[in-house]
């Protein structure tokens, strides 16, 4: 019996090391730097230390850009080596583009494996009311800049949405939500059965061992079937960069509370905290023009839960939808990260993105204003790498 048991806890010890192991290897495996001109940093109010990544080539035109990532993603999506680079293409057309990594994320102060500066759980709300206003303030008092664009992929994009809904005049010009649900009644619940089967493992481990489990897929990234939650779109990604996403564009070491968050929302059907009104209830009435972007077989954000409100006619002033599909006249239908990383994402996407920011260069605010209802904007630290 106790050879038993202890055969037992050698097994699952040699696996869990083994899924350990062959997460760090696929991220050393394919490790490339990204092309930011600087980086700087940013402290939210309550201390974490913010990364903001700089891509400007000489003297910029209209206001700047800030892109952002999604859930447990880091700046890789908006700047991987020999796949398109939303980043890069703005900069080359002369935007002064900002990348911003959310508290947990790249470098941005985020915990280890088996030690942690900082701690190791961290919620939608801390994204909300502490990094966002950060980076924005700190763009604006870098730039000097009287607003800013905000680009969000994913939960970056619902990070956006969700201050957009509930300030009444953010120095924002423009936002571009790319994949990003506001309606989650409408999402196919069918479609997340893995993640449902998975979630237990949250409550016995401090590290959400998802981010460890994807990694496992990476030699055959490309070929991920529907079923697994439409990541990408086959036929519409190469291999190489299928691969390779997974391996950067995915932080290792995540918030259990985060990912908790992600699930009660899904079994809920309601995007907003435990206690008090949903995130987006007031976002119909935002002044921000918004750019909804879905993916036609984005399974991770159905384009029903992402362009509900356009569907429903409650869209904000200004604001603008569209599909990315065959029958809206691309090439490929389109899935969540190919939207970022797609064979002609740039001339499929990030085209029009570029003529919806041209379109609202207005100035709306005063120059250097801080981020309205932020607590703190959170102090700039003058440390900076090329």
């Amino acid at each position: 019996m106790l050879e038993t048991i202890l055969n037992v806890i050698f097994g699952v010890a040699s696996a869990v090391a083994v899924i350990i192991g062959v997460g760090y290897f696929w991220g050393w495996f394919y490790a490339c730097p990204t092309s930011q001109d600087e980086t700087g940093y940013v402290r939210a109010s309550d201390g974490w230390r913010l990364a903001v990544h700089r891509y400007c080539d000489g003297k910029p035109n209209g206001l700047p850009v800030i892109l952002c990532h999604g859930m447990s993603a880091n700046r890789y999506p908006f700047d991987l080596k020999g796949a398109p680079s939303l980043a890069r293409y703005l900069k080359a057309r002369g935007r002064d583009v900002w990348v911003a990594e959310l508290r947990g994320s790249g470098m941005s102060d985020r915990p280890g494996f088996l030690t942690a500066d900082v701690p190791y759980t961290w919620t939608f709300e801390d994204h909300l009311r502490r990094d966002l206003p950060a980076v924005v303030s700190y763009v604006l008092e870098r730039t000097g800049a009287p607003a800013i664009h905000w680009i969000g992929h994913s939960m970056g994009g619902m990070v956006g949405l969700a201050h957009a809904a509930e300030q009444t005049d953010p120095p924002i010009a423009s936002m571009v939500a790319m994949g990003s649900p506001v309606d989650f009644s409408k999402m196919r619940m069918r479609a997340f059965p893995i993640l449902a089967k998975l979630m237990w493992l949250l409550y016995l481990t401090h590290v959400p061992p998802m981010p460890f489990i994807g990694r496992l897929i990476i030699p055959v990234a490309h070929k991920l079937p529907r079923c697994l939650l439409g990541l990408f779109q086959p036929s519409n990604i190469t291999p190489s960069t299928a691969r390779r996403v997974v391996a950067l564009g995915s932080t290792l070491i995540t918030s259990r509370a985060l990912w908790m968050d992600f699930g009660r929302y899904v079994e809920t059907r309601v995007l907003g905290p435990e206690k008090g009104p949903p995130y987006m209830e007031n976002l119909s009435q935002s002044k921000v023009p918004i750019l909804t972007i879905a993916g036609s077989e984005d399974r991770m954000a159905p384009p029903e839960s992402v362009l509900a409100l356009c569907n429903q006619g409650k869209g904000t002033a200004g604001g603008a939808c569209m599909t990315l599909g065959k029958e809206s006249g691309c090439v490929e239908d389109y899935g969540h990260m190919d939207m970022l990383l797609g064979i002609r994402a740039e001339q499929e996407v990030f085209v029009p993105i570029l003529e919806w920011l041209e379109s609202h260069e207005e100035s709306v605010k005063e120059p250097g204003r801080p981020v309205d209802g932020s607590p703190d904007r959170g102090a700039a630290i003058s440390e900076s790498a090329g």
